[in-house]
């Protein structure tokens, strides 16, 4: 069974809200199998994808760094 997303009902804010004020709206995911709710919003998914990427750039920046260095080290060892 698949984990089932509802609106959650809040207090309208007076004003105009920016236009992608519905990334902020919370959403309440039941999670499958076991009958466990927790509140998330586009806006924070959007964040932790965008940590994600900004950690696999840090980790390929790493690797790439350590492949240098793993180069110099045969080099070495070779000579």
């Amino acid at each position: 069974m698949a984990d089932k997303y509802t609106k959650k009902a809040v207090e309208s804010s007076e004003g105009s809200a920016p236009a992608d004020a519905w990334k902020d709206a919370p959403v309440e995911k039941e999670h499958q199998p076991a009958k466990i709710k927790s509140e998330v919003s586009y806006r924070s998914l959007e964040n932790e994808v965008t940590n994600l990427d900004a950690e696999a750039k840090r980790i390929a920046d790493r690797k790439a760094k350590l492949v240098a260095e793993m180069a110099e080290v045969k080099k070495a060892v070779e000579a």
